[in-house]
């Protein structure tokens, strides 16, 4: 019996040391998951921008600014609240083309996802995931 409680003397530590190694995989991937989400989340703000931009555009607007809310940039800017920091004019594109012998917008957006993961910020390779979206509606 007296070997038993020696033996429980030596282990005292282990656990601890143990969870020491396993927290630090845990904290990296809770914060991976926070970081996909968030990344994932942007990306629906942009598909959502783009294709609220194309239905604007595609009713015969003006492409305009982001500045002015009732253009098709305005539109798509006001289309994506979620985006931190928000779109501007360089970062939405705007063009008319013929398609299939119909008249047809074409509206995209690029935008640069922050990192906020170290560790996923040297994986990906820069300070940001690029985010592309872009919806093409015939004209009304």
């Amino acid at each position: 019996m007296r070997k038993l409680s020696i033996q429980g003397r030596h282990d005292q530590g282990a656990s601890a040391v143990e969870f020491a190694i396993v927290s630090i995989v845990l904290v990296l991937l809770l914060t991976g998951i926070l970081q996909f989400g968030y990344t994932f989340f942007q990306y629906l703000e942009v598909v959502h921008a783009a294709r609220e931009g194309a239905r604007w555009a595609s009713l015969g607007v003006e492409p305009g600014s982001v500045g002015d809310s009732e253009s098709v940039r305005g539109r798509v800017s006001a289309a994506a609240p979620g985006l931190a920091p928000g779109l501007t004019d360089a970062q939405i594109r705007v063009a008319e083309e013929s398609v299939a012998g119909q008249q047809a917008v074409t509206v995209g957006v690029e935008y640069l996802s922050p990192v906020f993961v170290p560790l996923i910020g040297d994986i990906v390779g820069g300070s940001g995931i690029a985010l592309r979206s872009a919806a093409t509606l015939r004209m009304e």
